[in-house]
């Protein structure tokens, strides 16, 4: 069930909208996306809108020389995170197969929840070794030094783990239009099964994270200036109809297709976006 097409990239477009200096460096490797980083220059703080996701993301929040780690966990349903005044953001985008990066924080547990990380016994040292790092590449490869201790551990797991990344693989692959009955089919377990990996490695249901990564698709389709009409694209990822689909953004994202669209054109959003 492996495939290396369509990579699932996208990003909390709003860390891309609220700052003009973000940078991202694409990985798509061993449940990794890609490492980014933004700053606040607004002089105040600011609640940044967080969308519907079924990844997470590693923040570390770097102001008045110290440094914050937050894990925000995957989420069902559209919230916030506090943007500090005159802080730097790196962050690091990890795929649903990695959500357990995290040994004393169960996948189910950080579902729609951000946790400071600082204080945890098996990432206290660490935190305190990305503190002293100034610049993204130095971060990167740290970052990855410890990760692959992570990665190490992982291997040794069951092979039901192995199971739920063949899942997700699919479930990407397909852009989450995908059926339970389908999964069954494919991989030759009962939905009962499936969704009991689904609940203990990540925290979901196989249907939620579908949803999730589907949306996520949709996203980065609207952010590449691809949404033409709204009947093609509701048509596209298999919605009932052009309603359903408004209703689903809007809950998901806050906003209208429409609306956020506006946002994405008025904002340049490709424009925002520094590879590195």
């Amino acid at each position: 069930m492996h495939s290396n097409e369509p990579d699932l990239i996208s990003i909390q477009p709003y860390f891309v909208l609220a700052s003009g200096d973000f940078c991202q460096h694409i990985m798509i490797e061993n449940g990794i996306s890609h490492f980014f980083s933004f700053s606040n220059k607004t002089g105040k703080d600011f609640n940044l809108p967080l969308m519907v996701d079924g990844c997470s993301n590693l923040i570390f929040e770097y102001r008045e020389g110290g440094v914050r780690t937050h894990f925000v966990g995957s989420t069902l349903e559209p919230r916030t995170f506090c943007v500090r005044e005159n802080a730097e953001y790196f962050g690091v985008r990890l795929q649903p197969s990695a959500s357990n990066f995290i040994k004393e924080i169960p996948p189910k547990e950080a579902v729609g929840k951000i946790i400071i990380l600082d204080d945890l016994p098996s990432m206290k040292d660490f935190c305190k070794k990305m503190a002293g790092l100034n610049d993204f590449e130095s971060r990167m490869k740290v970052f990855l030094e410890e990760y692959s201790r992570f990665s190490e551990q992982d291997c040794k797991k069951a092979s039901r783990s192995e199971l739920f990344k063949q899942i997700e693989e699919l479930i990407i692959k397909r852009k989450g239009r995908v059926r339970i009955s389908e999964l069954e089919e494919l991989s030759g377990y009962s939905s009962r099964y499936i969704n009991k990996i689904f609940d203990s490695e990540l925290g979901m249901s196989t249907k939620q994270l579908c949803s999730s990564i589907k949306f996520q698709f949709l996203l980065d389709d609207i952010n590449k200036g691809q949404m033409e009409n709204l009947t093609a694209i509701s048509s596209e990822y298999h919605f009932y109809d052009q309603a359903h689909f408004i209703h689903e953004f809007k809950e998901f994202s806050g906003k209208t297709p429409s609306e956020y669209n506006s946002e994405v054109i008025n904002s340049e959003y490709r424009k925002n976006i520094k590879d590195v």
